[in-house]
Formats: structure tokens, sequence, C-alpha cells
């Protein structure tokens, strides 16, 4: 439970928000808000989002060996990032030493690719926010991305029309959703995809944003500022996540609930519990479709066949383990048409880059958590009233990308793979933004912060 906060003074909070949260929070929203089967013609396939992760990395890179000066960044965040993409990188020159076999070499060399730039983009979240109200700026992008999709989610449920695929700026071109008609469908309903790419992805991306949208809330609330606009945020995105009839949105809501719900006031707990049990019972009572369709998931499970799936998966992984155990087969290389469907991305990653590529995932989660934890807990005694709030949501949003991950390959999607790398980069922003020293300093190139 969180202790009272007193003042023995009035304490005035600076909500000044620097140019460089505003831009990242734009592109947070933007890669929730659009699929990022969009892409940039004559750029190879990359996404507007994907350019823009790397012109950040880039711009970094310059400023570091002009020795210009650039805001500290925070030393484990940039480390965990950094581990998990050398793991990969190591796992890929293993793969080109003994000889890759069709296109393993391209697809590997893709992944490393791709991994530059989520380390590119958790150090440009670190270096745009350098207070509690850039924080705050960049959630609430991430917020509004999420939001967008899944209103577009309710949209398509309700009415079949997809929305999404007509959100694409001129000049850009659409590649195609990679779901297929049977993924669409679940329990005799048709599942949305929203601005993801597929359900799949769509449940995960929303499962994780809840807590963070739900964090957002009550920093507001506790500030006393407006927050019924994320207020009703917080509540389309549960519902997107709901119209999904995904196990997953269930179960990475509920974990991030709990760990939320350890610092809450007891009295909070009781009354959201009892408000939303009440909920359900009225859906029941009233037969909402929906309902019904989920119950019948949660309880009977589906003709699709997804929990044996996972079963048979983990099978496969533990056998392919012995032939490559300590690096993998490849980074990038585990291909579903040959390969059976994990649907799990801490035994795509064994499976993928052995023993070292699952301790680099499990440190950058495990990490993340750590440090998003410690930030939380500073930020009881912060002088501002909703700092505890905000950081609390990044808490509850890792906990929830980590529990998707044992029962959905992450790193299969764009949106949701992306999102983590955020994470990562806000929960070093929030360590830094709730230090009890100053953070909006900048330093000379090469000086980091832990």
């Amino acid at each position: 439970m969180r202790a009272p906060h007193t003042l023995t003074s009035p304490v005035v909070v600076d909500d000044r928000v620097g140019a460089g949260a505003t831009v990242v929070a734009v592109i947070c929203g933007w890669l929730l808000a659009t699929r990022q089967s969009i892409v940039v013609p004559f750029t190879l396939g990359l996404t507007p989002v994907s350019i823009a992760w790397y012109a950040g990395g880039v711009l970094l890179l310059l400023c570091w060996l002009g020795r210009q000066p650039v805001r500290q960044l925070h030393r484990p965040a940039a480390l965990i990032a950094m581990a998990m993409l050398l793991a990969t990188l190591v796992s890929s020159a293993s793969l080109m030493l003994r000889g890759p076999v069709g296109d393993q070499a391209s697809q590997s060399t893709l992944l490393v690719t791709r991994e530059v730039g989520m380390v590119a983009a958790v150090l440009l979240v670190m270096v745009a926010i350098g207070s509690l109200a850039d924080l705050a700026r960049v959630v609430q992008g991430i917020v509004v991305g999420a939001a967008i999709s899944a209103a577009l989610a309710l949209v398509q449920a309700g009415t079949g029309i997809d929305l999404a695929g007509s959100l694409v700026l001129p000049g850009l071109i659409d590649q195609g959703s990679t779901a297929t008609v049977g993924e669409l469908l679940r329990a005799g309903a048709v599942r949305p995809a929203g601005s993801a790419g597929h359900p799949l992805e769509l449940s995960a991306v929303l499962t994780a944003v809840f807590p963070l949208a739900l964090g957002l809330t009550l920093s507001r609330r506790a500030r006393d500022d407006i927050s019924w606009p994320w207020a009703a945020a917080s509540t389309v995105i549960a519902l997107g996540a709901v119209s999904t009839i995904s196990r997953s949105a269930f179960v990475g809501i509920a974990a991030a609930l709990l760990v939320m719900a350890w610092r809450w006031p007891v009295r909070r707990v009781v009354v959201g519990g009892s408000a939303l049990a009440l909920a359900v019972l009225a859906a029941v009572v009233a037969g909402v479709p929906l309902v019904s369709r989920l119950a019948d998931v949660l309880v009977s499970g589906t003709s699709d066949n997804s929990v044996g799936s996972r079963s048979s998966g983990l099978s496969y992984a533990l056998q392919r383990l012995p032939q490559h155990w300590l690096l993998g087969q490849g980074s990038g290389t585990y291909d579903v048409s040959e390969q059976p469907v994990l649907d799990n991305y801490y035994l795509t990653r064994l499976v993928e880059s052995g023993i070292v590529g699952l301790l680099a995932l499990v440190l950058l989660l495990g990490g993340a958590l750590c440090i998003a934890f410690r930030a939380s807990r500073r930020g009881l005694a912060s002088p501002d009233p909703g700092a505890f709030e905000l950081v609390n949501g990044i808490v509850g949003s890792i906990t929830a990308v980590a529990v998707v991950a044992l029962i959905l390959d992450i790193g299969g999607f764009a949106q949701i793979s992306t999102l983590v790398y955020v994470l990562v980069g806000l929960a070093g922003a929030a360590a830094l933004a709730t230090s009890p020293v100053s953070t909006d300093i900048t330093s000379t190139a090469g000086s980091i912060h832990d």
C-alpha cells in the first residue's frame, strides 16, 4: 500500500515537455496506430517507424563522434539491450561459420539489422526523456496509438469492416496482413486485428499497453489533472483486448494487475475488483454474445488446438536443443513452414540462439522489470504525486509482456516486439526521472549515467 504523500510546503512540479519527448511520443503512437506492413518505397521494406529509429540512432552516433552534449543514459537499461543484440550477433556469426542453408544467411542478417534499430530505439527513448513530464508524454503517445488500434478493432468486430487497412499515407505501400481467414475466426466470431498485423499481435499489444494506460489515468488523478480521457482510452483498450478472444489477454492483464496492486491502497483493490466482478456479472445476465464466447474459450478450449500445439512445441524445442545447445541453429532462422509453431518466445529464442540467446532475453525482460520496480519505489517519495502511479504502469506493462511471451512468439510480430524495447527504454528513463539527483542534464560524448 502506498503511504500518504505528505509535504510540509507546496512543491511546484515542472510540467514542461521537451521537443524530443514529443517526437518519440508521435513515433510510438504511429507504431501502434498503423500497420507495420505499410512500408516506404525503395527502402528495402522499411516502415516510417523503422526509419525513425535508425535515423535517431545515426544522429546519436554523430553526436557521440562529434563530442556533442547528450543527455545521460541509464547504463543498465542500455547494457541489457546491447546484450540482447550481442547474443543475436554471436548466434548469427556461428551460423555463418557452419555454413547457412538456403536463405538462412539473409534471414539472420535481417534480424541482426533489426535489433540494431531496436537498440537505437532504447537509446533514443532514454535520451528524449529528461523528466517525469517527458515520460508522461511518451506514455500518452503509446496509449493514444493503442486506443486507435483498439477502436478500429471494435469497429471490425461489430461490423466486419476493416478500417485499419485504409490508414495508408499517400506514397506508402501496403504489403498486406499475414493473418489467414482461419486465424481470424474463433468460437464462431471474427477476431479483429485492428492496426496490428494479426489478432494475436493486437491482443499482445493491447495487453501490454493497458497497464500503461491505467497507470497514466491514476497518475493524472493523483495530480488532480483531467483524467477522464485516459480512463476512456483504458476502457477502449481493455475492450479491444477482450474482443480478440485470446487467453493471453486475460493472463497478461491479470498478471499486470496483480503486480501493480501490490502497493495500491486496499480500498482501491476492493472497489476496483468489486466493480469488475459486477460488470462481468451484468454482461452474463444480459447475455452478451462475446461473454459466452470468452467463457467457452477459457473453460472448454477451442477447436484450433492452440493449447496442444504449445505442448508439442516444448517437446520439439527440447529435442532440437542438443544439436546447437549454446548458440542455437542461428538467429532469425526459425522457419514455421518447416518447423512447428512454438507459440512461445522463450522457446523460439532458445532454438534460434541457444542458451546464450535465452539468457539474454531473460536478462532483457527481467532486468527491465527490476529497473522499473526500483524506480516505482523511488516514485513513492517523489515530489510529483503522480510519479509512482506512472512508473507502476511501466512495471505492469513489462510484467504483461513477460507473461504473454510464454504463450506467444512475440518476436515474430513487428509492433509488440518493438514495444518491448520501448518499454526497456521507458524503464531506464523512469529510473533517471525518479532519481533524487536532477536528471535534466547533459554530458559529453561517452559519459553514461547509472
